[in-house]
């Protein structure tokens, strides 16, 4: 009994605290991996938490489904190209018809035909220029890349998200050697400037490695986020939500 009042004061504390909820973490997923996707959706409704998935390959039936669901769910989708090709080499050599063709048409044609509305991309290999740029906002709000050779984490002031963006993320994954510790300094930085933070990995598993998201770490951060009053939120939400920036 006393654990439980002790509990409850705690929560009571919080929620009269009122303290504004400031910047917010954007983690998005690219390639597919549907099936633990999904099954990862729990970790993120646990923490009122959404994240934008970014497909690569031919929009099946099935992989239309998944998208439909995670929508549903309240997360973003996006697109990640046909045969995952880097738009500046392909652009530069096949030039712009021909990309759009092999690369975002087949995929946008899928959509439109499963009714799916989708206004976000990640490059492949995060390889972007101002032509390729040019090319996808016809088709694209959000373009996702990386932090560029510096390697040095962005923070996008959340009072001026714009409705066409470039937004750089940083990996997560043993591959690029993230430490937890230096993620959650990341994200204090973003809600202490009310910024946003955007980060990129693949698939989400128990230990996973490489270029994929461990779940343990996932939901480490998702914790870590909710206990700074940082949002976790998809690129559709991103024009939405009201941050407290002069």
């Amino acid at each position: 009994m006393k654990k439980f009042f002790m509990t409850f004061s705690i929560l009571t504390a919080l929620v009269c605290s009122g303290a504004p909820m400031r910047g917010a973490v954007c983690f998005t997923f690219d390639d597919y991996h549907g099936p633990n996707w999904l099954k990862a959706d729990a970790l993120f409704k646990k923490y009122n938490a959404h994240a934008t998935f970014l497909v690569s390959g031919e929009i099946t039936d099935a992989k239309a489904a998944v998208m439909k669901e995670l929508q549903k769910r309240g997360h973003s989708v996006g697109l990640h190209t046909e045969h995952h090709r880097d738009a500046t080499r392909f652009i530069q050599k096949y030039g712009e018809e021909w990309y759009f063709k092999n690369e975002l048409k087949p995929q946008l044609d899928a959509c439109k035909k499963h009714g799916l509305v989708v206004k976000n991309f990640a490059y492949p290999n995060n390889r972007r220029d101002e032509r390729t740029d040019a090319l996808l906002w016809k088709y694209f709000d959000y373009l996702r890349a990386g932090w560029g050779k510096a390697k040095k984490p962005l923070y996008f002031p959340a009072n001026k998200i714009e409705n066409k963006m470039v937004l750089g993320g940083g990996g997560i994954g043993t591959y690029y050697n993230t430490r937890v510790e230096d993620l959650k300094k990341q994200l204090d930085e973003a809600a202490r400037t009310d910024s946003v933070i955007v980060f990129f990995s693949h698939n989400i598993a128990p230990g996973a490695v490489r270029i994929h998201m461990p779940t343990e770490v996932l939901e480490e951060l998702l914790k870590h986020a909710q206990s700074i009053n940082l949002r976790v939120i998809g690129f559709d939400e991103l024009t939405k939500f009201k941050t407290s920036g002069k």
